[in-house]
């Protein structure tokens, strides 16, 4: 008895919505005042959030965040108030 082969990509999520939402961003809130500053953030920032996030393990921009010193809320619980001893 011989198996149907499954695809490869039946667990991949699939991320174009996320990017559609990042480039729509730039298109509401900034086109209307200037047009060419929305039109090439539009392009910019989904290539950017990409390349930042694709083949990366989940949580990732929120670990470059915290190294890079920029403070991020919630991270953490608040009862924590030492991390080390």
């Amino acid at each position: 008895m011989e198996l149907r082969p499954t695809p490869k990509h039946i667990d991949r999520s699939s991320r174009l919505i996320e990017f559609l939402l990042i480039a729509l961003i730039p298109f509401v809130f900034i086109r209307p005042f200037w047009q060419a500053a929305g039109w090439l953030l539009m392009v910019i920032l989904p290539l950017l959030y990409a390349r930042l996030t694709v083949g990366r393990a989940q949580g990732y921009l929120l670990h470059l965040a915290y190294r890079s010193g920029i403070p991020v809320r919630g991270l953490l619980p608040h009862s924590v108030r030492r991390l080390d001893r």
